[in-house]
């Protein structure tokens, strides 16, 4: 009796304790910046194994690595600009992929970027006949970017050319090689620019108002097909969130823990322009939709390419926040 006890208690706790062991692995693709602090909170205070997830998180240096990543099952879901999403869907972006489902599920940030160049420019008059650095000028912040320049007066292909190079770190290279006089940058790119003598001239979201910067995104098809994933990951991320603006010294914690050499003082100015600034971090990760409709007005307005209407849910699918939000409350 006593060995037959013993049996079935052991069997017991393999039952409980299996299915608590099995994580679903998930690769998340982001690009550098301080704008991962939610993602970087989920993965050090444990929100994603809470909810039966095992992430891997890597950070890319172009968005066409992440949309063919996405595309080929390589990545299951990535933090991107969004309008990159929207530009490859109407097939004006870089890459050209066969059945295209990409769609935002989720905010990240709301266009934490600050036109920065180099010490040698004094107003944007001075960009006049300069490069300008970017991931790419169709898509990305290159059509904010060219909207903040043309609003100072200066047009592409008359007063200022563009160099395309990838990531902000990519883009800082260029300005410090010389090979480009402005770019937008986001924290912490901005603060070691303005350590080498560059300087600020405009706060990208203070200058052309509501946006929706970077956004998670996924296959249609993937979220279709592994919709208790998608809606854990959202669940976590959203928890995180609520952490980060919840808890400063945590967060911040986090934030130079994974942002190596960052000074306490960075880290305060970074957080307090990633909770307080009009293009900080979406609070809960909800989707800025009036800044949807801004991405849509400016790619009619900017990009050359066909008109793409101007009904946000084309490119956008709410029902994973929604159900991962209605769990937390």
């Amino acid at each position: 009796m006593r060995a037959t006890l013993k049996t079935l208690t052991l069997a017991c706790l393999v039952a409980l304790t299996g299915p608590a062991m099995a994580q679903t692995k998930l690769t998340v693709v982001t690009f550098a910046g301080a704008t991962n602090l939610p993602l970087w909170v989920a993965l050090e205070k444990g929100y994603f194994a809470r909810e039966g997830l095992d992430v891997t998180h890597e950070v890319t240096k172009g968005s066409t690595v992440v949309i063919e990543g996405l595309m080929s099952g390589k990545i299951q879901i990535a933090s991107t600009a969004f309008d990159n999403t929207i530009a490859n869907a109407e097939g004006q972006g870089d890459v050209n992929i066969p059945g295209f489902d990409l769609v935002g599920i989720a905010g990240v940030h709301s266009g934490m970027n600050k036109i920065v160049v180099t010490p040698e420019i004094k107003s944007f008059a001075d960009l006049r006949g300069k490069v300008v650095a970017s991931d790419a000028l169709n898509s990305g912040y290159g059509l904010v970017l060219v909207r903040i320049l043309e609003m100072n007066g200066l047009v592409y292909g008359r007063d200022f050319s563009a160099l395309p190079v990838g990531s902000g770190p990519n883009r800082l290279t260029a300005m410090r090689e010389g090979k480009a006089q402005a770019a937008a940058l986001s924290s912490p790119d901005d603060i070691e620019a303005k350590k080498l003598g560059m300087r600020i001239l405009a706060d990208a979201t203070e200058a052309i108002g509501a946006y929706q910067g970077s956004a998670f995104v996924v296959r249609r098809a993937y979220g279709q097909a592994h919709e208790k994933e998608v809606v854990a990951f959202l669940r976590a991320v959203i928890a995180a969130s609520d952490y980060v603006f919840a808890d400063k010294a945590g967060a911040i914690a986090v934030m130079r823990a994974r942002i190596k050499g960052l000074s306490e003082e960075d880290a305060a100015t970074i957080y307090q322009d990633l909770t307080t600034s009009r293009g900080g971090l979406n609070r809960r990760a909800k989707m800025n939709m009036d800044g949807v409709k801004t991405l849509l007005a400016l790619r009619n307005e900017l990009s050359g390419g066909k008109k793409i209407g101007s009904d946000p849910m084309k490119y956008v699918d709410l029902t994973y926040y929604d159900k991962a939000i209605a769990g937390l409350k």
